[in-house]
């Protein structure tokens, strides 16, 4: 059985240094990733030169004080300036309410969803959400690392992570917790101590934080990419939208279900 693998990650304001080396690790080996965008930076413009590798999604941010805007629509519309072609999003927090979704799925060109998160649960299948005389695909996501590092037994072995014999497999990082090779939320909270926008934090800024005395999440990333590239198929989300209405002839009905 082939195993669809699709990278997800969470750019969270993480500074441009660091979104390169990420993407460096990607590129190297043919890795395709959604990186879901949360403001504009030269790294994330950088992103876009790889289109055969990168799609970049929003990552709306409808939480209290948010730096995006003063309420859900302009939430949208400046998550749209920062990447006007999205067609996938997962919202900051996996802040979700009907009212949210009508704004999405009636207003914006959003053609799939990843804020469902179901903890190791691979098996979950994509769904198509109808209503308004609309359709969203919801794509779960069953693995994400600062999840994993709130576990009793935290599990860092790519070989272990990817031992299902489920055909799907939706995965998300943090570029930030690849960095500081975070086991546990502990070095990203002293990060944030320094009372810097993480986007400003330059590596002599984060030097401390690195983890180099235990196995964590950079560690996984690192061997799971090449066992990536050499037993699987990548994809980014846009690509498992149009994999899964070919697979299921679903098609005519979606388009027919999101005519104006």
């Amino acid at each position: 059985m082939n195993k669809n693998i699709a990278i997800t990650l969470d750019v969270d304001w993480a500074p441009d240094f660091i979104i390169d080396q990420v993407a460096f690790t990607l590129i190297e080996h043919s890795v395709k990733a959604t990186w879901f965008i949360t403001h504009k930076s030269p790294a994330i413009k950088r992103l876009a030169q790889y289109p055969e590798l990168f799609e970049l999604g929003i990552h709306p941010n409808f939480s209290e004080g948010s730096t995006q805007g003063s309420e859900p629509k302009a939430i949208m519309d400046h998550c749209f300036e920062l990447v006007p072609d999205a067609e996938s999003m997962r919202t900051h927090d996996l802040v979700q309410s009907t009212s949210l979704l009508k704004l999405v799925m009636t207003r914006y060109p959003i053609k799939v969803d990843v804020s469902i998160f179901l903890p190791y649960q691979f098996s979950a299948s994509p769904f198509v959400y109808r209503s308004w005389e609309k359709c969203l695909l919801r794509i779960p996501y069953a693995w994400e690392d600062d999840h994993e590092m709130e576990q009793e037994h935290p599990v860092w072995s790519a070989e272990h992570l990817l031992g299902s014999a489920e055909p799907l497999y939706v995965l998300n990082f943090h570029p930030i917790h690849i960095y500081l090779n975070s086991r546990n939320m502990n070095p990203y909270l002293n990060v944030k101590k320094l009372g810097i926008p993480l986007c400003d934090c330059l590596p002599h800024h984060l030097e401390a934080q690195v983890r180099q005395d235990t196995v964590g999440t950079g560690d996984l990333f690192k061997n799971l990419i090449p066992l990536i590239k050499n037993n699987y198929r990548s994809f980014n989300i846009i690509e498992l939208y149009k994999h899964w209405h070919e697979i299921n002839k679903i098609e005519d009905r979606l388009v027919t279900c999101r005519t104006e």
